[in-house]
């Protein structure tokens, strides 16, 4: 039998004694040893049980002590610190193109003074704003979140912080975590930008005004959001029934030098413009000035035959003119949907499964549409 069906199987058996009342609010359950004895798993596979159980709230992890069943009067009796972990990147200088995770920051604290709660950071999060974040910076940020683990409530977690790192969190110290800007297979809350959503948004509407070519420049960096936009794009235009010969992904913008992805655009441009109205889709705002530049350069008029729309909202899509069509991420209201998360997780009445939260949409036409 593999080791997925065996721990499912453990998973069930130890609910059905939850449900059934042979194990009581409050109650110890079996422990690794046990498991491993009982049922002939190894230790991975019998930890993976109790992340399951925590996942489907059946339990909570008590420092130190181990798994017990849950019981909501319990944690009704909790002391709470009004305190939180703040393992967000720091702020940084601002700059007209990217004030992204200053503006979540913003939001951050807003909602924390508006809920009256207090908010630790760390010098150890400062690596966390020149990626790529080593292992020994990792490291460092970890044992600063256990070293404060008595004296918060829960943590915001940064997207630069790997998953390995907050599972192990999780497991040491029992405390709610949400994780900002990213997605994630860890039982606990994300917060990201409305990107799917949002895509959909942006391109029905290009469709109804007349739209039917289409180009996405796709960035190297293979993050969770541009991740969305792109698979989002792809889906929407086969349910759309849009051809393959109607589009064209130019890939590794931010890779390569950008005189090469221009000259990609250009030819992507050339081949699809004599087709029909065309769309050129920058998932970034600062590619998605330099491709406006460009066209104006090349005498296409952005908005006239052809449309530009960036995938951000960020500082370059609108202080300069043309103001560029754009998705909103809104980081400001993400910051503060990242406390609210976080306020519910802490509630002794949220059974609910850990979710993906995001602003509603919003889409601005500038002048590139």
């Amino acid at each position: 039998m593999s080791s997925a069906v065996l721990y499912k199987r453990i998973t069930g058996d130890i609910k059905e004694l939850i449900d059934g009342g042979s194990l009581s609010p409050g109650a110890k359950i079996p422990s690794v040893n046990i498991l491993k004895g009982k049922y002939g798993v190894s230790h991975i596979t019998a930890m993976k049980v109790y992340q399951e159980l925590s996942k489907d709230n059946y339990v909570t992890q008590k420092r130190g002590r181990g798994y017990f069943v849950r019981d909501a009067e319990s944690f009704k009796q909790v002391k709470r610190t009004g305190n939180i972990g703040n393992f967000i990147r720091p702020l940084r200088e601002y700059c007209l193109e990217d004030n992204y995770f200053n503006d979540i920051n913003s939001g951050i604290q807003a909602a924390s003074c508006e809920q009256r709660l207090n908010l630790l950071s760390s010098h150890s999060t400062l690596p966390l704003n020149h990626p790529p974040v080593n292992k020994v910076a990792l490291e460092h940020i970890a044992k600063a979140m256990l070293d404060c683990a008595d004296e918060v409530d829960g943590y915001l977690v940064d997207e630069r912080i790997s998953d390995e790192i907050i599972a192990s969190m999780q497991r040491q110290t029992g405390k709610p975590m949400v994780i900002i800007n990213r997605l994630t297979d860890l039982a606990i809350d994300s917060v990201t930008p409305p990107n799917c959503l949002g895509v959909r948004q942006a391109l029905d509407v290009a469709l109804r005004m007349g739209y039917s070519q289409f180009i996405f420049t796709r960035p190297g960096n293979r993050v969770s959001n541009n991740i969305d936009r792109y698979d989002t794009f792809i889906q929407f235009l086969k349910d759309s029934g849009i051809s393959e010969n109607s589009f064209r992904i130019v890939d590794d913008c931010s890779i390569l030098p950008g005189e090469i992805t221009i000259k990609r655009v250009i030819t992507a441009i050339n081949e699809l413009k004599t087709q029909g109205q065309l769309l050129l889709f920058c998932c970034g705002d600062t590619f998605a000035r330099n491709c406006c530049n460009m066209l104006i350069e090349d005498n296409l008029i952005p908005g006239k035959g052809i449309g530009l729309l960036s995938g951000d909202g960020f500082g370059y899509s609108k202080r300069f003119k043309p103001e560029i069509a754009a998705l909103q991420s809104q980081p400001f209201e993400m910051g503060k949907l990242a406390v609210k998360a976080l306020i519910s997780r802490l509630s002794p009445d949220n059974y609910n499964k850990p979710r993906n939260i995001t602003p509603e949409p919003a889409f601005t036409f500038g002048e590139t549409l």
